[in-house]
């Protein structure tokens, strides 16, 4: 009927929108009759989306509440026919959501958006927040340029509520988890639509709301409350930072330079100055946090900009800024609420897959026989540890030098054999079997054995 169906649209989606609700209310006990009817509902509903969206502004709040309700998501998928519609209506419901990101009118859509999550949306769980942060995502990535232009502040406005949800204390970890990533999923679709103009601004924006003091959603709050809310803030950033990278590669390389001061000041928070903490003052070890989630996402920001560093951002001044506070979380191999068994594994499987990789990536773009010299010498230092993990940690890190530099790095070999001769004498098993893997490493690049050196 194309056209024609426009006066009658005032008296028929009225109906649409009841049988939809009345199915979705009634979701989880729902007869295949009632299933049938929303899957006609919904086939309707994607229809007028995609024919006639210019007139659907005033039905737009009811519409969400409908296709975002958390019963769709929730509700057991039973068996037989009444699955197959469950799963039908399912997937048609992403379908009506996909067809009014890309056909309904920004200037339209947008405001709504932001309404029903202010009125709703964030008030809810992961069931209904997950799929509307994606759902304005795929909004945001429909944007032309002139509409880019005029919604993007209030876009990136939405998205620093959304990414704030994770400071509830009410929710639960499991869901704070699911939200922050789906967030970050939208919000990266979000931000390759920008253009340096645009970004530039938002991306210091982002970084002030990320270091800014705040507190927690909920009051009162304890000195260990709010530095949990400041803390949640900056693994958002920092790990929208890392997806960042991922998409943007050595374009954001430079950008580093605005974030490399928060960077210090976290790794100096975590880090231990002295060998081991042990051998720190009662004090000082009670202040030392164990690695957390923002923790892995610095450390991993460290090895994106300069897994992608292209201008030569780490060179002398940057270089000697961090890798000291760098090396100096070898020494903490504290963990919370596990066995000392699963510290030590925890600890070990941090160094290799995360920080290891850092300083070795760190090493590689510095380029620098020089600065080379500088952080071998703080990782072989971290060897005469009294903790063996830390020794062990501190042979991992070496590997990765040799791995990322090969032949380049054996120009630090003559200072490196007494820390190694040390170790093969270590009374530690797996102190000594890590040495002698960390030698045949060496001498894989070497081409000859060091036993003569070693002696």
């Amino acid at each position: 009927l194309g056209s024609r169906l426009i006066p009658s649209l005032p008296q028929y989606l009225p109906q649409v929108l009841k049988h939809l609700h009345g199915v979705v209310g009634r979701y989880a006990e729902a007869s295949a009759d009632g299933l049938t009817l929303m899957v006609a509902a919904l086939s309707a509903m994607l229809a007028i989306v995609e024919n006639m969206s210019a007139f659907l502004a005033p039905t737009l709040a009811p519409l969400f509440s409908c296709l975002l309700n958390p019963a769709i998501r929730l509700a057991p998928k039973g068996d037989g026919d009444v699955a197959a519609l469950r799963e039908q209506a399912s997937s048609l419901t992403d379908d009506v959501l996909a067809a009014v990101a890309k056909c309904i009118p920004p200037r339209q859509l947008l405001p709504a958006q932001f309404a029903f999550y202010q009125k709703e949306a964030s008030r809810q769980g992961a069931a209904v927040i997950v799929p509307f942060v994606a759902f304005v995502g795929r909004t945001a990535s429909s944007l032309q340029r002139n509409q880019l232009l005029q919604f993007y502040k209030p876009l990136f406005k939405f998205f620093l509520a959304a990414f704030d949800i994770a400071r509830n204390p009410l929710l639960p970890l499991s869901e704070v988890e699911v939200i922050e990533q789906a967030t970050l999923d939208a919000f990266m679709r979000f931000v390759v639509k920008l253009n340096e103009n645009l970004f530039k601004p938002l991306f210091l924006s982002f970084l002030e709301w990320a270091t800014a003091d705040v507190a927690p959603l909920s009051e009162p709050a304890d000195e260990a409350q709010l530095q949990s809310a400041t803390e949640t803030r900056l693994r958002v950033f920092y790990r929208a930072l890392n997806s960042l990278f991922d998409k943007l590669k050595s374009i954001l390389t430079p950008y580093y330079a605005h974030v490399l001061d928060t960077t210090v000041e976290v790794l100096n928070r975590f880090g231990v100055a002295r060998a081991s903490i042990e051998l720190q003052e009662e004090a000082d070890r009670k202040v030392i946090p164990a690695p957390s989630a923002l923790w892995h996402a610095v450390v991993e920001s460290i090895y994106q900009s300069a897994l992608h560093d292209t201008t030569d951002f780490w060179k002398e001044d940057t270089f000697k800024r961090v890798f000291r506070p760098l090396a100096n979380q070898l020494p903490n191999t504290k963990a919370v609420g596990v066995s000392a068994e699963q510290a030590h594994a925890l600890y070990t499987e941090r160094v290799r897959k995360c920080l290891a990789p850092a300083a070795g990536q760190l090493a590689a773009a510095a380029g620098n026989d020089a600065l080379w010299k500088m952080i071998n010498q703080e990782v072989m230092l971290k060897s005469r540890s009294d903790v063996p993990a830390v020794r062990v940690a501190s042979l991992i890190v070496l590997q990765a030098f040799y791995e990322k530099l090969g032949e380049e790095f054996l120009i630090l070999l003559p200072e490196t054999i007494p820390y190694l001769a040390e170790l093969l004498e270590d009374d530690n098993g797996l102190v000594e079997r890590a040495t002698q893997e960390t030698v045949k490493v060496i001498e894989s690049h070497l081409g000859e054995s060091l036993q003569s050196y070693l002696r």
